[in-house]
């Protein structure tokens, strides 16, 4: 077997859960797995086999990929969180999320849950002849990754998501002038809307200086669909989604696109490069109405230059606008935009129009999508 394939085949075995129940069995369902000692839930930030690299000598494995969060605000509004646990015909389980299976990237091995009681188990793995149990970090970290060397923090939970207490929520990107908050999100995961007040919008067209924005009537969302949420504030408790199990496709042209990941830690380096000539963020235009725009603040991305991970964006190209709008009454008129601008028009790099009238200072400003440098 070559030194490739070893890799390969280690990492996926640490990934999956080889689970040999005693007293219990966990149902098909999705969940937060939280760690008993730390309290902190995993979260799956990368799915690519090759960055798992073994160890032979000392039986491990970086396992950076496989984070582990603390704070609730940021599990509920975290699709990597989202753990959904498949019982395999052969009583070994399976972890899926994030787009992808861990039995997928393992080509075929399972994971082991050793319950404890009827609601904690460890997780073991074995290979070649030797066990090892799945561990949090320390449990001073606010935030870690998964390790396989710390007793004090082998034992989990898995807790069954819901639309109370253990929920998943939307945090918004943007409000709008008139109040109204809008958000993005890429899931790998089936999902309905649950707060009253939501709706959910994906781009049908986008060009020029506008784009159409139309509401999607089906009750779910499938998975993989990257799509603009209507919400209701910015507390994302007030924004709640509930993942759907099902097969569900979504038969509509969406001009967004999205990804799963923004993680650059060592050998766990899985990002996607913000280029403003062909992608556009949800923002605000120069009157505060919702906008897909070249020049988001820098806190809207990943080391102020990454696309933030489960997030959507819109695909557009080289001659369209860099705020593009929807004219009309707000994202329920579905119909094109066209909106005509004079090669006049100047805009900051925040993509505020400037007036007129107004001199300009020293700086960098876009003017007819090119940039114009004042000294």
């Amino acid at each position: 077997m070559s030194i490739k394939k070893q890799i390969l085949v280690f990492a996926i075995i640490l990934l999956s859960v080889n689970t040999k129940t005693t007293s219990a069995q966990m149902e098909d369902g999705f969940y937060h797995l939280r760690n008993v000692t730390t309290g902190r839930c995993l979260s799956i930030n990368d799915t690519d086999p090759e960055n798992y690299k073994v160890n032979w000598t000392a039986a491990s494995v970086n396992t950076g990929g496989l984070r582990t969060y603390l704070s609730y605000d940021t599990v509920a509004v975290s699709p990597s969180c989202v753990i959904f646990i498949k019982r395999l015909e052969n009583g070994q389980y399976d972890l899926c999320g994030q787009g992808s299976s861990l039995y997928a990237m393992s080509s075929g091995h399972g994971v082991d849950f050793s319950f404890q009681s009827n609601s904690t188990f460890t997780i073991s793995v074995t290979a070649r002849g030797i066990t090892k149990r799945l561990s949090d970090g320390s449990p001073s970290d606010k935030d870690s990754w998964l390790m396989n060397r710390l007793s004090e923090t082998e034992q989990w939970q898995a807790i069954p998501i819901n639309t109370q207490d253990e929920y998943v929520g939307i945090r918004p990107d943007v409000r709008t002038a008139d109040g109204t908050y809008y958000g993005t999100i890429y899931a790998g995961f089936n999902f309905r809307l649950v707060s009253p007040g939501m709706a959910a919008f994906y781009i049908s067209d986008a060009e020029g200086a506008g784009f159409t924005l139309k509401e999607i009537e089906e009750e779910v969302i499938p998975t993989g669909t990257p799509v603009v949420i209507r919400c209701n504030s910015a507390n994302p408790a007030d924004n709640k989604i509930e993942p759907v199990i099902g097969a569900y496709t979504f038969d509509h042209t969406n001009r967004l696109d999205g990804v799963y990941f923004s993680l650059s830690v060592a050998q766990h380096r899985n990002v996607k490069l913000f280029d403003h000539i062909t992608m556009r963020l949800l923002g605000l235009n120069e009157k505060g109405e919702l906008a897909f725009i070249a020049k988001p603040p820098v806190d809207r991305f990943y080391k102020e230059q990454y696309l933030m991970a489960n997030k959507a964006y819109l695909k557009v190209s080289e001659t369209d606008a860099d705020i593009m709008t929807l004219n009309g009454n707000g994202p329920d008129a579905i119909h094109r935009v066209v909106k005509e601008e004079s090669p006049s028009d100047i805009y900051t790099l925040a993509g505020i129009r400037v007036s007129e009238d107004t001199p300009l200072r020293p700086g960098i400003y876009i003017q007819n999508g090119k940039k114009r440098i004042i000294r």
